[in-house]
């Protein structure tokens, strides 16, 4: 694959939008990045630098579009980086701004399950682009915190695709002396470790808030990917596609690190914060709070039980007290450990 015939538009210039970007500038790629928020784009064109990473340049091949069509009109891959609650309308207007939209190849770097519709962010895009667009989608998921990527710290991801030789492409174009890409064809199973990760990390930031040890992080994090698994099963995800980079690798990364935006909400509210002070005080997007009402939504569809997801929902919708949440947890009845 040549990279001067690639041209590639990054769509959200967050943190791991630009930790994205930069990586592909410099493996030579036309870069255009595109944001919703003018005021960043703006202060990205000025100095080369996103305020949360000041140590990242990004090269002179990226340019900023203020306009998404201008983004998108030209690019033949487009990297989706926004909040998950934004896939929809990016792609209602990606398909207004051109026509052909569908025949670009899209990769979802987002995690999250759309409220109401229940959709992975695949089918959000097939849902507003048509069939066409669904063997052109891939997603690119794994423990990758941007803060690290950005620094080159050694780090592997996955691409995932129903077509292998989209996800092989796209494991080429990302794959770096520090990024390992691997692919895989389990396009439902890598969002879905990639999603729920997030609300057993709020739950495991729940119990550092509450001065628990290791003991109990071992049991939420094993007793939350059994609850994983058995949502996959139920939804036709491989059970071999959690034991990865999307699932376990990503569920460890996201629910022990400092930098998990999920894992401090999590600390926060088991602190006293109210859900709206903690989100205020993290200051950028939680996934794991919208997706544990789409989670608690999917388990009650496909009749699968989720005790730890349950209780996430009830702390952030219910307004429940962490205590309560763990005493009602461990006061269930017995059970055998593996089980559907």
């Amino acid at each position: 694959m040549t990279t001067k015939n690639i041209n590639i538009a990054v769509l959200g210039a967050g943190t791991w939008g630009c930790t994205l970007g930069a990586l592909l500038a410099e493996k030579r790629f036309p870069i255009r990045m595109w944001d919703i928020s003018a005021e960043i784009l703006e202060t990205l064109k000025a100095n080369r630098v996103h305020p949360k990473l000041p140590w990242l340049h990004l090269p002179e091949n990226v340019s900023f579009e203020y306009e998404l069509a201008s983004a998108v009109n030209g690019a033949e891959y487009l990297i989706i980086v926004t909040p998950s609650h934004a896939v929809r309308s990016l792609s209602a207007e990606m398909q207004k701004a051109n026509a052909r939209i569908a025949e670009k190849k899209f990769v979802i770097c987002s995690k999250g399950i759309e409220q109401g519709s229940l959709l992975p962010l695949s089918g959000v895009v097939e849902d507003i682009l048509g069939a066409a667009a669904r063997d052109n989608i891939c997603c690119l998921t794994g423990p990758t915190h941007a803060e690290e990527v950005s620094r080159k710290m050694p780090s592997s991801i996955v691409a995932a695709s129903a077509q292998k030789n989209l996800a092989i492409q796209v494991q080429e174009i990302f794959h770096t002396e520090f990024l390992r890409v691997y692919f895989h064809d389990d396009l439902i199973g890598v969002q879905l470790g990639g999603s729920v990760k997030n609300v057993i990390a709020i739950a495991a930031g729940v119990s550092d808030g509450l001065g628990f040890g290791d003991n109990t992080k071992a049991a939420l994090l094993t007793r939350g990917l059994a609850e994983i698994i058995r949502l996959g099963a139920a939804m036709g995800a491989r059970a071999e596609t959690f034991s990865g980079l999307s699932g376990i690798g990503d569920l460890i990364v996201t629910a022990t690190s400092h930098h998990s935006r999920n894992r401090n909400f999590g600390e926060l509210i088991a602190k006293g914060r109210t859900v709206e002070e903690a989100l205020r005080e993290i200051g950028m997007v939680v996934e794991g709070v919208k997706t544990a009402d789409s989670v608690l939504a999917l388990s009650q569809k496909y009749q699968v039980s989720m005790p730890i997801s349950q209780e996430v929902y009830n702390l952030i919708y219910m307004g429940k007290k962490p205590l309560d949440a763990l005493r009602d947890l461990m006061g269930r009845s017995p059970k055998p450990e593996i089980y559907l």
